[in-house]
């Protein structure tokens, strides 16, 4: 996401956080809600434009083109399919 829709975001969220969580936790919320939304779109990055060997993110990046190219209604967990499965958009068991 290019920096002059980020950072208003950025600046939108913490203070969203801020009138949720109170001065004194907003600071360690937002630096660690900074750091997962960062992992999260270096993954998604990385998952699309770079060529994987590594058996992990080969795995990511199956489970993140199924959800591109196969269905598009399940499969949303990018930097990883657990959210997947804790929230229910796992995709259906097939025979391999």
């Amino acid at each position: 996401m290019p920096p002059s829709v980020s950072v208003p975001l950025a600046a939108l969220f913490y203070f969203l956080f801020q009138a949720i969580l109170g001065k004194s936790y907003v600071a360690p919320f937002f630096v660690g809600f900074l750091t997962g939304y960062l992992f999260y779109d270096m993954t998604h990055y990385i998952v699309h434009h770079f060529n994987i060997h590594n058996k992990l993110w080969l795995a990511l990046k199956k489970h993140h083109m199924r959800h591109h190219f196969q269905d598009a209604e399940n499969g949303f967990g990018v930097s990883s399919p657990m959210w997947d499965y804790i929230v229910g958009t796992n995709f259906p068991k097939t025979k391999d």
